[in-house]
C-alpha cells in the first residue's frame, strides 16, 4: 500500500522556498489557496474507471482489475495552480461505495479533510520532468515550457483499510496567483 520512493524520478534538485511549503502542507492546499490568493475553482477534467496504465502499476503497485481516475485542475485568477489525479482502486470503491459516490458533488479535499476515518499514510513529494510519465499528463497547461515541477503523492486509507492515492503536479500559475 505504500509507495516505494525508489520507483520515482530521482533528481538531485531540491524544491524552491515558496513551493517547498505548498509541497509539505498537511491540509488542505485548496483551502490554503482560497487564503492566499482569495478564490479557488476545482474543474473536473474527466472522472472514469479504466484499467490500471504502466504508472499505477509500477509507482502504486496495483494489482486490481479496475481502477477510477479523477483529474481535476484547481485554478484561481484563471491561472491553473494544480493538476491533480485520484486513483481509487476497484475494491477501495466498493468497500466504501456512498463515500467515493460523493465525488460526484464534493471535492476530494471536503472528503478528505471532514471524515474522521479517512487517514494520509504517506506523503511524499518529488521533482517531474520531462523523462517522468506524469509530465505528459499536463501538456494542455503547459504548452511549450519546458520546465521542472514538483509534485507531492499522498497514500489515504478510509475504515483503517481501504488504500487510495492522489498525485498533485504544482503548475507555473500557482506562483503567478499567490504573489
Amino acid at each position: 500500500m505504500l509507495i516505494k520512493a525508489d520507483n520515482l524520478l530521482n533528481t538531485l534538485s531540491t524544491p524552491p522556498a515558496e513551493i517547498e511549503c505548498w509541497l509539505k502542507h498537511q491540509l488542505s492546499l485548496t483551502a490554503k489557496l482560497k487564503s492566499d490568493a482569495g478564490e479557488a475553482r476545482l474543474e473536473v477534467l474527466k472522472q472514469h474507471w479504466v484499467r490500471p496504465n504502466w504508472w499505477d502499476k509500477f509507482t502504486l503497485g496495483l494489482q486490481t482489475s479496475l481502477v477510477m481516475h479523477r483529474d481535476i485542475i484547481m485554478l484561481a485568477e484563471q491561472n491553473p495552480c494544480w493538476f491533480a489525479r485520484t486513483i481509487i482502486p476497484e475494491l477501495s470503491y466498493q468497500t466504501t461505495p456512498a463515500f467515493f459516490a460523493r465525488l460526484q458533488y464534493e471535492s476530494l479535499g471536503d472528503l478528505v479533510f471532514s471524515e474522521a476515518e479517512v487517514r494520509r499514510e504517506q506523503m511524499i513529494h518529488y521533482a517531474i520532468n520531462q523523462q517522468s510519465l506524469e509530465y505528459y499528463w499536463l501538456q494542455p497547461y503547459l504548452g511549450s515550457q519546458k520546465t521542472e515541477l514538483w509534485s507531492r503523492l499522498s497514500v489515504f486509507t478510509i475504515a483503517e483499510k481501504s488504500p487510495f492515492y492522489l498525485l498533485e503536479v504544482l503548475l507555473p500559475g500557482l506562483l503567478r496567483s499567490i504573489n
